[in-house]
């Protein structure tokens, strides 16, 4: 092969896709083909990250951890020496203390991130042995080792991109002038205190955004094996239809109202760099949704429904006219580590929307204002969260059924989101309903 020339292209492999290895071979093979620098950034194989994270929140007895470490290598058939350490480096992890043993959350998460970036690392090795019997020079680089530098929230952390941008534009320009084929590791980087630090779920998205967005990439490729970005979850709605294109802003309310296509944060480094990304699907090339700048003209609607979340009521005397309430209640909550999802207000009522697994903690964020200034609160109420997404969508709130908002908890609008908070058990029927009245009418 000649020498590359011309912006990167980065290619990023989710778990699923990795099911079908010899697809992903010929579609590593054919975006070479044009001469452009191409940068691989591959996800654990399907399952492997709740394998690993099970395993690191209880002992494990050595029979488990043997059967555990067998299934991994049965995974990742052909693995170099190299792979082989990692198993070799993750039975020594798991035969530790589990992570709830240790003290300190900070400690917790860290070993927890360990262990779950053996994953990728796994996938990674696997991936490059394929691929050179394929007669592919790939070189396999691991994000934390390169220099990807996140901050310090193991297990939901951010990618630092000044901190990265030197040594990540070094480390993959080195390999692509050489004529390799780089395959970085998705999903974790390495911590200001020099630990593994994860991404979260989905967290490979964000990490091939970044090195997209480091490289100035030509654009970064999302490659799933059967999923694109629908109007709705084809699995809640049957007349969901694909998006060909997204604006940036419309696809990060989708990822950030609970799209399961993109991680939350993938959006914001192809934005700030303007890096094209394209959603496609491995096993039908004409599946393609494009992210990109808005353009005039273009109208889409997107449904989105986020389940299971609870919906506390906080009755504050004097209400709004209390200064500065609405602030308070948020700054309990943050320094509690409690994610706000949505925040209703009336005159009378705060209504906060958060996922059940936070409520105890925002109970006890709140107990001070309970006694300090005799509010009361009511639930938590079991709720879904409705949005419907797209530029302009609030000319739409006439088209919205009466009845559907009259059953709603709360109601929010912004130039792109209008979301409904509805008794959980409404929630399909809902977003049947707006997704008929607000993509299928509209398009007929």
């Amino acid at each position: 092969m000649g020498r590359q020339r011309g912006r990167p292209v980065v290619l990023k492999f989710g778990g699923a896709s990795l099911a079908d290895p010899t697809r992903v071979v010929d579609d590593v093979r054919a975006a070479r083909a044009g001469g452009v620098p191409l940068v691989v950034v591959a996800s654990a194989r399907e399952g492997v990250t709740d394998r690993l994270a099970a395993a690191a929140r209880r002992p494990l007895r050595a029979a488990e951890r043997a059967r555990l470490l067998r299934l991994l290598e049965e995974g990742h058939p052909g693995l170099s020496a190299v792979g082989r350490r990692h198993l070799a480096r993750l039975g020594a992890r798991l035969n530790g203390p589990p992570a709830g043993r240790l003290s300190g959350r900070p400690a917790r998460a860290a070993r927890t991130d360990e262990i779950l970036s053996s994953g990728e690392r796994l996938a990674v090795d696997w991936l490059v042995q394929l691929l050179r019997r394929a007669g592919i020079p790939a070189t396999g680089v691991e994000a934390d080792r390169l220099g990807l530098i996140t901050d310090n929230a193991y297990g939901a952390s951010c990618i630092l991109a000044e901190r990265s941008t030197p040594a990540v534009r070094r480390g993959l320009g080195r390999l692509l002038a050489a004529g390799r084929l780089p395959v970085v590791t998705g999903f974790f980087g390495r911590s200001l205190e020099g630990r593994v630090a994860t991404l979260g779920r989905g967290g490979s998205d964000y990490a091939a955004a970044s090195i997209g967005a480091i490289l100035r990439a030509a654009r970064v490729e999302l490659v799933k094996r059967h999923v694109a970005v629908f109007s709705a979850d084809p699995d809640q709605v049957r007349g969901a239809r694909p998006i060909p294109a997204l604006s940036y802003e419309e696809a990060e309310e989708l990822a950030q109202f609970g799209a399961r296509v993109l991680h939350p944060l993938t959006i914001e480094p192809a934005r700030a760099q303007e890096v094209e990304i394209r959603v496609r699907s491995l096993e039908d090339p004409t599946v393609v949704t494009t992210i990109g700048p808005a353009r005039s003209g273009r109208r889409n609607r997107a449904l989105t429904l986020l389940r299971p979340l609870r919906l506390l009521r906080l009755r504050v005397p004097g209400g709004r006219q209390r200064p500065g309430v609405v602030a308070e209640v948020s700054d309990r909550l943050a320094a509690a580590r409690v994610n706000l999802v949505q925040l209703y207000t009336s005159s009378a009522l705060l209504c906060l929307v958060l996922d059940p697994a936070e409520v105890l903690a925002a109970l006890r964020a709140l107990a001070p204002l309970l006694r300090e200034a005799a509010a009361m609160v009511e639930g938590p109420f079991r709720v879904a969260l409705v949005t419907a997404i797209g530029d302009g969508v609030m000319a739409d709130l006439d088209r919205i059924p009466p009845e559907a908002v009259a059953a709603a908890e709360g109601l929010s609008a912004t130039p792109r989101a209008l979301s409904l908070a509805v008794a959980e058990d409404r929630g399909p029927t809902t977003l049947r309903t707006l997704h008929r009245v607000l993509v299928e009418e509209a398009d007929a």
